[in-house]
């Protein structure tokens, strides 16, 4: 009986380490070149040729 609950507690820990694992570690860093607004229109809106932004 002592057995199955060592295993038990063996086997809860081995899961929650392995889940621990997991998730973001830092916070995150746009790429060059890219804007990083949030929250953008998706699909990107294309622009007219000969047409001026305002």
């Amino acid at each position: 009986m002592m057995g199955r609950k060592l295993l038990l507690v063996l086997l809860f820990v081995a899961f929650s380490a392995s889940l621990s694992a997991c998730g973001r570690k830092n916070a995150i860093v746009a790429p060059e070149g890219v804007d990083p607004q949030y929250p953008r229109t998706y699909p990107a809106p294309t622009p007219v040729p000969g047409e001026k932004k305002n």
